[in-house]
């Protein structure tokens, strides 16, 4: 009698184990189909949140625009990093790259914790439309390449930049390099109390008349051929 109710007691954990487990599988087979949607309250700093970190990023590189566009002696060159820095690690190496007046010149190596997510060069002749003036990067393996334990709210994807461009109608070469940062996730366009895992990154940059060169790190830049100020 004792056994048969010991039997019973297991069975119940079991059915109670497995409850617990289905609906997590679903999740995870969901948000291979489709963003995960996620309450913004739960976003904490430094706790742990492998539910904000897609499994692939892809990037997407343009030249919205430039003077000497349609002159075929036209070309740019843009050299790529990027990487994943822990949560802790930004916040500690930020003050004190502060302190020491060194928080505007940013750098790899400043960062303990880094790991390369990706890299490349790019370069580019025949340059008269967007689509031309773009580049892709796909499959950039995130999520599996993140420790566990640094797998927090607010780590920091950080794309270091370098560009060449040559206007041929301008005749002179404009250069640029810097940085963007951005956290795993995005908030949604049509409710900024929801986020979701961030799957996509930009680098655009456009020539001005007078040569002066603008960046913006926006989707809706990638795919126009105007500077509209953030």
């Amino acid at each position: 009698m004792k056994a048969k109710k010991i039997r019973k007691l297991l069975t119940i954990c079991c059915l109670s184990f497995f409850s617990i487990l289905l609906p997590v599988a679903g999740i995870s087979q969901q948000s291979v189909n489709q963003k995960m949607r996620i309450d913004r309250r739960r976003i904490i700093p430094n706790a742990i949140a492998p539910e904000v970190y897609a499994d692939a990023l892809s990037l997407k590189i343009t030249l919205m625009n430039l003077p000497g566009a349609a002159i075929p002696a036209s070309h740019w060159e843009v050299e790529y990093k990027v990487f994943f820095v822990a949560e802790q690690d930004f916040e500690k190496s930020m003050k004190e790259l502060n302190k020491a007046g060194k928080g505007r010149d940013l750098r790899p190596e400043y960062f303990q914790s880094r790991i390369l997510l990706a890299e490349g060069k790019y370069s580019k002749r025949n340059l008269p439309s967007l689509k031309e003036r773009a580049f892709f990067q796909e499959g950039i393996v995130f999520r599996d390449k993140v420790p566990h334990e640094q797998q927090t709210s607010f780590c920091s994807i950080m794309t270091f930049y370098s560009v060449k461009v040559f206007d041929a109608k301008l005749k002179k070469d404009i250069y640029g390099s810097d940085v963007f940062i951005v956290p795993p996730f995005e908030a949604d366009v049509n409710d900024r109390n929801v986020l979701s895992p961030r799957t996509d990154l930009f680098l655009n940059f456009f020539v001005a008349e007078d040569g002066s060169l603008y960046r913006s790190n926006t989707k809706s830049a990638s795919e126009s051929t105007e500077w509209k100020p953030n």
